[in-house]
């Protein structure tokens, strides 16, 4: 009887080491890929745009990430700590309608900048409050949103009726 409780004692053993190793093996994994993943998405140059006044003066040209699908549009700029100084998100619609945005989960301060069909700046909301659930929209219908950081539009003199240019790289 004894020979065979300690045989069972030690399969129990075998087992539970065998149980405990796994353990450690799916933590140890879960910690490394904790470890290894990014704290928020970071800026993906994706293009180029070009500021210019109604008369045809350029202002500024600066990099861009595009938000072109409603999943890329939807996260926008949240979670992310930084953007650069001649950095911007594009949100590109597929057709004009009045957008609305909002700052939930956004912590930088952004100008919105509103761009109808033809490249043309027809509303600018300066200084967005980070987490805020206040709606910031279009005066008139717009295709494209432009979010850079705050101070962005009074630091270059970019006002409602100047015009923007963008395209892709590859």
């Amino acid at each position: 009887m004894k020979r065979k409780q300690k045989k069972n004692n030690r399969w129990i053993i075998l087992v539970s080491i065998l149980i405990i190793g796994l353990l450690v093996i799916a933590l140890l994994q879960k910690h490394d890929t904790q470890m290894t993943k990014p704290l928020a998405p970071t800026f993906k140059k994706q293009g180029e745009l070009t500021f210019t006044k109604a008369s045809g003066e350029p202002i500024i040209t600066i990099d861009i990430e595009i938000a072109d699908t409603d999943e890329k549009r939807e996260i926008g700029m949240m979670g992310r700590p930084t953007l650069g100084e001649n950095e911007g998100m594009l949100f590109v619609f597929d057709n004009e309608h009045y957008a609305s945005f909002w700052m939930k989960n956004t912590i930088i301060p952004l100008d919105m900048i509103f761009i109808n069909k033809y490249g043309i700046i027809v509303t600018i909301h300066q200084n967005t409050t980070p987490f805020s659930e206040q709606s910031y929209t279009a005066t008139a219908p717009t295709l494209l949103v432009l979010e850079v950081n705050a101070g962005f539009t009074e630091q270059h003199n970019i006002n409602v009726g100047d015009k923007i240019d963008w395209h892709r790289i590859q």
